[in-house]
């Protein structure tokens, strides 16, 4: 959340909120890539793939975010399609989308899948 121009984040396992920093964003994709300042015991890192290459249709998937603000949220689905091209928030092209049957709305768009 953001008040007074201050990003906090709440983190599982924590009813205290932390401060965070703006490392970088990308609004067409709805990605924002943040800073957490909090204490490494409270920070646990997760896999990632290195890319999407890595995906194959059928494969299940699972998307982590906050949906219309509704915190501590996983939806699962399948990979549909690979290297899609959808229109961004500004109408300029995202090419290499991933399609998902995954519930996948405002909140969640930009976390990982």
């Amino acid at each position: 959340s953001r008040s007074g121009g201050k990003i906090k984040v709440t983190l599982e396992g924590s009813a205290k909120p932390f401060d965070a920093e703006l490392v970088g964003a990308e609004p067409d994709k709805d990605l924002a890539v943040l800073r957490v300042i909090a204490p490494k015991s409270m920070l646990t890192p997760i896999q990632l793939s290195r890319s999407s290459f890595d995906l194959m249709v059928g494969q299940k998937v699972l998307a982590i975010g906050n949906p219309f603000g509704l915190d501590h949220t996983l939806t699962t689905g399948i990979v549909s399609a690979l290297g899609r091209e959808v229109s961004g928030a500004s109408g300029r092209p995202l090419k290499g989308c991933v399609q998902t049957d995954a519930a996948i709305n405002p909140g969640n768009s930009g976390g990982p899948l």
